[in-house]
């Protein structure tokens, strides 16, 4: 196929890997419609001057700027090609493509497992021990009882909800355990309500998926007729007001923040418990933090709490929610200057302590308050999800199981996350 005249990158992530010494980038697609490529420092700074204006000549002229160095004309199609047969390339062979990605998701009965087999084992049984491993290293909660629930038996409070991060699993596996550690020993919960952040563009604030969640552990359930009477609920409450809780389906197709709650539950509930999930992406919330406004003031959140509580008050039986959230993203990666040092870590961990005193509050407001003063400057990824949780869950009191910070080894970026465990008004 003949190159672009003015080659267009997707909106991707491109990021450092390797060592300083040999440093690589990793061409990311946040959407899923391509594999990722690695590539020199060269070729990452021609593929970011691909903006969809720049010629080929200015391109090279670009790259002469800021490189020092020359490129070949033949050696910059080469690389447009390969960067449009990978799908990287936005235009009609990408389109063709996603259409038929979209297409072939609409049509399955079951969201397939979308980062099997990558960001965690597809074995089952390698997946087995993965997971069994973060419970039982030194940075884990112990193994997980023998019986889902026993806990709860013992416990006067009842866990009505957690906190549980969705950052990759080889930094974040331990976290993960200690929240669902918490949730199969105090909570005998049938229904699992995962609300998710959607890291891909919404139309919607909310979407809820009806598919269920293949996992390599087994298939997980949805549970329909709570998602239609939600549905129905939220129609009948904003009198006239359009919002459609299926419109963004395709964003569940690759999305991890719910995935990987989903494959943790069949791991500590499959064969144990006849449970079902409802998955809810969450959109940003950062059009309310650009009004100034708050999500307590908007109608459509209002009434989908609303909803979500109906709903949960006439299905009976218990109810626990997940909120599948990250904390803050610091340093080049994510736009910032300079390398991070001790210091800021430390701030950042004493911020990200003033987010989790106001979960553990159950102040939703607040927890969305104390971002909103901030502009999100310190990208909280778990936000929106939490603020859901919180409303939805209505909790008495929370508790911070562990929190941790992934640090690059050379400094360029950071990840802060948290599980936290939610205990309702009243004992079970």
């Amino acid at each position: 196929m003949s190159h672009p005249l003015r080659p267009q990158l997707r909106p991707l992530d491109i990021v450092p890997v390797g060592r300083k010494e040999e440093l690589m980038f990793a061409v990311r697609d946040p959407e899923g419609f391509s594999q990722p490529i690695v590539v020199s420092y060269g070729a990452a700074v021609l593929a970011a001057l691909m903006d969809g204006r720049r010629s080929l000549a200015e391109i090279q002229s670009g790259f002469q700027d800021q490189v020092g160095a020359a490129v070949a004309l033949s050696e910059l199609e080469q690389f447009v090609r390969q960067l449009d047969e990978a799908y990287l390339l936005a235009g009609p062979r990408f389109d063709e493509h996603a259409g038929r990605q979209i297409r072939q998701y609409l049509a399955a009965p079951v969201r397939p497992a979308a980062h099997a087999g990558g960001a965690y084992e597809g074995d089952p049984e390698a997946l087995r021990t993965q997971l069994d491993e973060f419970f039982t290293c030194a940075e884990g909660p112990g193994p997980l009882d023998a019986e889902p629930g026993a806990g709860h038996a013992r416990d006067a409070r009842r866990l009505c909800a957690v906190v549980s991060p969705h950052i990759d699993l080889h930094r974040g596996g331990a976290t993960f355990a200690w929240a669902y550690h918490r949730l199969v020993g105090q909570s005998d919960a049938e229904l699992l309500v995962i609300f998710g952040t959607a890291h891909t563009p919404m139309r919607q604030l909310f979407c809820i998926c009806r598919k269920d969640f293949d996992t390599p552990l087994g298939v997980v359930r949805t549970d329909r007729p709570f998602i239609d009477r939600v549905a129905e609920h939220l129609a009948s409450s904003l009198a006239g007001r359009q919002v459609d809780l299926f419109e963004d389906e395709t964003a569940h197709r690759h999305e991890h923040s719910i995935e990987f709650q989903a494959m943790f539950l069949q791991h500590v509930l499959g064969g144990k418990r006849d449970f079902r999930i409802v998955p809810v992406l969450v959109g940003s919330l950062h059009e309310f933090i650009e009004q100034g406004t708050s999500p307590d003031e908007s109608p459509e959140v209002q009434a989908t709490i609303a909803a979500f509580r109906a709903a949960a008050a006439e299905r009976g039986g218990r109810v626990c929610y997940v909120s599948g959230a990250d904390l803050a993203h610091l340093g080049r990666r994510f736009g910032d200057q300079g390398l991070l040092r001790k210091r800021h870590l430390d701030e950042q961990s004493e911020d990200d302590r003033k987010l989790i005193e106001a979960a553990c509050r159950c102040d939703a407001a607040g927890l969305f308050q104390h971002v909103a003063e901030q502009q999100d400057r310190r990208r909280i990824c778990g936000l929106a999800p939490t603020y859901m949780m919180l409303q939805v869950a209505d909790p008495a009191c929370g508790e911070l199981l562990r929190y941790d910070q992934a640090v690059e080894p050379d400094g360029t970026s950071c990840v802060s996350f948290a599980s936290l465990a939610f205990y309702d008004r009243q004992p079970g």
